[in-house]
């Protein structure tokens, strides 16, 4: 058990998000985080304002961390290069950090200026990859939508065990990703 002498929010929740990954989200309790830092759980209120509170700021911290790594994976390729970068990227995220990716998915009902601040660096991002296909600002959201679900589905998909037939799963999803850029018309 490590103990902090010095208590802070960052480091309740980079500790939260390490031990998700170990626990679940559906079973990260307070308590189990206390005992992990070394504190008495009442300790914890005068940083955060809850469980609630805390899965919040594990989803800031998932939509930060999942920017921050497509962002690098787009770094000096355009167009179809970056696309397929970012969604290899955004697969490697969510198998990597699957509990922090779950975080990620319940953010939509929390009111976090923090998630809703990395969600659209994420959405920029995509954005200024689709700026040379002069897209009008609603089709570059649509196809920026589309683009999220399909790698959202087959993810979550891979995650539940769905793909136990013989066939590669990795072949697989580069065929998705290849469907989406002909789709998207972005292919090389």
């Amino acid at each position: 058990m490590t103990s902090f002498h010095r208590l802070d929010r960052t480091i309740i929740v980079n500790t939260a998000a390490r031990l998700v990954e170990e626990v679940t989200l559906d079973r990260l309790t307070l308590n189990h985080l206390a005992k992990r830092l070394g504190v008495k759980t009442p300790s914890l209120y005068n940083h955060v304002h809850g469980l609630p509170d805390l899965y919040a700021e594990l989803a800031a911290l998932g939509m930060q961390r999942l920017g921050t790594q497509i962002a690098r994976a787009a770094i000096g390729k355009s167009c179809a290069d970056a696309i397929r970068a970012i969604a290899r990227e955004y697969r490697t995220f969510a198998r990597t950090y699957p509990e922090l990716y779950k975080a990620i998915l319940k953010s939509p009902e929390m009111q976090h200026s923090a998630i809703t601040e990395a969600e659209n660096e994420i959405v920029q991002i995509l954005l200024q990859i689709l700026e040379p296909y002069r897209y009008s600002e609603e089709e570059a959201f649509h196809r920026i939508r589309g683009l999220r679900s399909l790698l959202h589905g087959f993810v979550s998909l891979e995650e539940a065990g769905f793909f136990r037939e013989p066939w590669d799963v990795e072949k697989s999803y580069e065929k998705l990703i290849t469907s989406v850029l002909d789709t998207m018309n972005l292919s090389p």
